[in-house]
């Protein structure tokens, strides 16, 4: 007896239903896959947070940011400036050990967070100061997780705001793919029409004001955020859109004074005198509300 094998009709209902069943789950799973980078990220932040708690008791109340001295932290060297992945994360991509970007390579050793994060990773191959790590210090390639947002694609520092033409991620590139707030720094610094004449006591200003929590809610106050919200925050046009690692617009991963971690639209613009809703709102503040300068 002839077995009867499949017919045409037959074959090409079952191909239609199985590309109906991949339709139906791939968005599912898609989902799924998102939620479960946001949850990790989330988690990261709120480490991060409860890291800089840690590191605020044991120094009078101070946030882990810092100036970044050139070259690497020796005392008594004037000049130097601050970025914004000071604060935290892995050794940077080699790329910053020379050139124009020398100034910005923060050994992993020299960012305050790390030793309350990674405590038994001592000096991550680094070095003693003042000497810098050399570009191709196989050091650079180690790695810590806690620092990288999962969606984090590609970085935007070495040609800011276009994307790093290396592909690099921040994460892979910086070191850490969650960034300090400086949007303050321009409300605050003389030179960009704030109220504190001088790069340092500027800076200082800054400082005191985050350690002393009287200009501003910390549930609302956006310490460290990822770089959709740098990018979003420093463009003119009030139409600009921008895709994040999730594939959604102008939402920015954010982390906050009192600890927790938040998820929200940010809204285009970098007028620092006209500042809401770009800088502050019901849901987050990138600046002082109310700030009061002594003398002015």
């Amino acid at each position: 007896m002839r077995r009867r094998g499949f017919t045409l009709i037959e074959l090409l209902v079952v191909i239609a239903i199985i590309a109906l069943l991949i339709g139906i789950l791939l968005p599912a799973l898609g989902r799924a896959r998102k939620g479960g980078f946001m949850a990790v990220s989330m988690s990261n932040l709120r480490q991060i947070g409860l890291a800089a708690a840690d590191y605020q008791q044991s120094n009078k109340g101070y946030m882990p940011i810092t100036l970044t001295p050139m070259p690497r932290y020796v005392p008594g060297v004037s000049g130097g400036g601050w970025c914004t992945w000071s604060h935290a994360g892995k050794n940077q991509d080699g790329s910053w050990a020379t050139g124009l970007f020398k100034g910005f390579d923060v050994e992993a050793a020299d960012r305050p967070l790390n030793p309350y994060i990674y405590p038994d990773m001592g000096d991550w191959g680094a070095p003693p100061a003042p000497t810098t790590m050399p570009a191709t210090s196989s050091a650079r390639k180690l790695e810590g997780k806690v620092f990288k947002d999962p969606s984090d694609k590609v970085g935007h520092q070495q040609r800011w705001p276009k994307p790093n033409a290396n592909g690099l991620s921040a994460y892979d590139d910086n070191g850490i793919s969650y960034f300090w707030n400086c949007k303050w720094w321009w409300q605050v610094d003389g030179k960009f029409g704030g109220g504190v004449e001088g790069f340092t006591k500027a800076f200082d200003f800054g400082m005191q004001r985050m350690r002393v929590a009287d200009s501003f809610v910390p549930s609302r106050f956006v310490w460290q955020n990822d770089e959709t919200a740098d990018i979003v925050t420093n463009v003119e046009p009030t139409t600009f859109q921008f895709k994040n690692g999730y594939d959604d617009i102008n939402k920015s991963l954010m982390g906050f004074l009192d600890g927790h971690a938040g998820y929200h639209t940010v809204f285009p613009g970098k007028d620092i005198t006209n500042p809401k809703p770009t800088f502050t709102n019901d849901k987050y503040t990138f600046i002082f509300d109310d700030l009061k300068i002594p003398g002015t």
